[in-house]
């Protein structure tokens, strides 16, 4: 519940030394969860330069009218008789190509902020497992301070046991309080390590030690403008937005299929012993009503699916800060 507004404030209620920053720009630099978005923000950066161009053109070569078993590629007989070559283009209807073109730059948006969003949730494991890292050195401080201490209980009692000043209970029990503390020493070292496991995780690489400086932190002020900060800053909602506004794209290209698209196309047919000529023509399907009807409906409610996702994430994270807050 914490991890949103820790997120917001750039973690400015804890300030860490110089090796945690650099530990901070390594994982940065070489999590292979953060490569994986950048090479596909890459390959939406390339599929923006050619959705919105036009199709292949085609090239066909036929020969027309062969008789089969009288000279099947003498082309004198008569003036059907043609060999021909033929290049054709289809050109959809223009606002398509464009709409395309915008809904692979809202997936390219969508996927940058889910780049910074993953970042920061790296960044706010690795300061938290840090934190736990100083918490549990801190501990192990007090805890040798402790097992000294009972050392010396443990000597103390037995010199007044061998005068007959204490019971042996008393010393049974200044030896068991030792042993709790070595317990809790080893759960201690155990948990440390578990936590350099965790980091290293995050970190990619092994994490020996963590220098931690922990300060005190301030009293945060003014819950409205931290609300209004983390929807416009905040990447979770960020990718969402760009959700909504790709489905919007989407429902407007459906809305685009009642609109046919065309081909246009040119053929030189060549005739042995006759004149050649040049045949051009244009094309275009036939939408059926029907189905782009259907593909509308599909394409508004999922719009209304996803804006609905969009708020839930929002109210989420503003609860989660306002609860923080207070």
């Amino acid at each position: 519940m914490f991890k949103h507004t820790f997120l917001v404030f750039l973690l400015c209620n804890v300030v860490f030394a110089e090796s945690i920053q650099q530990i901070i720009q390594k994982a940065l630099r070489e999590n292979p969860q953060l490569k994986a978005i950048q090479y596909q923000l890459k390959a939406y950066k390339e599929k923006q330069d050619y959705i919105s161009s036009l199709p292949d053109p085609v090239f066909s070569f036929s020969i027309k009218d062969i008789q089969l078993f009288y000279k099947p590629l003498f082309r004198t007989l008569e003036p059907m008789q043609t060999i021909n070559v033929s290049l054709s283009q289809k050109i959809p209807w223009l606002r398509k190509l464009k709409l395309k073109k915008q809904i692979v730059k809202k997936l390219y948006d969508e996927k940058f902020y889910t780049l910074q969003s993953k970042k920061q949730e790296i960044l706010y494991n690795i300061y938290r497992y840090a934190f736990k890292y100083w918490q549990i050195n801190e501990k192990l401080k007090i805890v040798k301070e402790y097992k000294e201490v009972a050392q010396h209980l443990i000597d103390f009692s037995n010199t007044l046991y061998s005068v007959g000043k204490v019971s042996q209970t008393d010393v049974f029990n200044s030896q068991v309080f030792y042993s709790k503390l070595l317990e809790e020493e080893k759960r201690l070292l155990e948990s440390k390590k578990a936590i350099l496991a965790k980091l290293a995780y995050y970190t990619t690489f092994k994490v020996k030690s963590v220098d931690v400086k922990p300060e005190t932190p301030y009293k945060l002020q003014n819950l409205e403008a931290i609300k209004n900060k983390a929807l416009n800053n905040n990447p979770q909602i960020k990718v969402f937005e760009e959700k909504v506004k790709e489905k919007k794209k989407e429902l407007e290209l459906a809305k685009l299929g009642h609109k046919p698209d065309f081909k246009v196309f040119s053929t030189y047919s060549y005739r042995q012993q006759f004149r050649d000529y040049v045949s051009v023509g244009v094309s275009f399907n036939i939408p059926k009503k029907e189905v782009y009807d259907k593909k509308v409906l599909e394409a508004a409610n999922l719009k209304v699916s996803q804006e609905k996702i969009y708020l839930d994430v929002v109210n989420k994270i503003l609860s989660e800060i306002e609860d923080t807050y207070h």
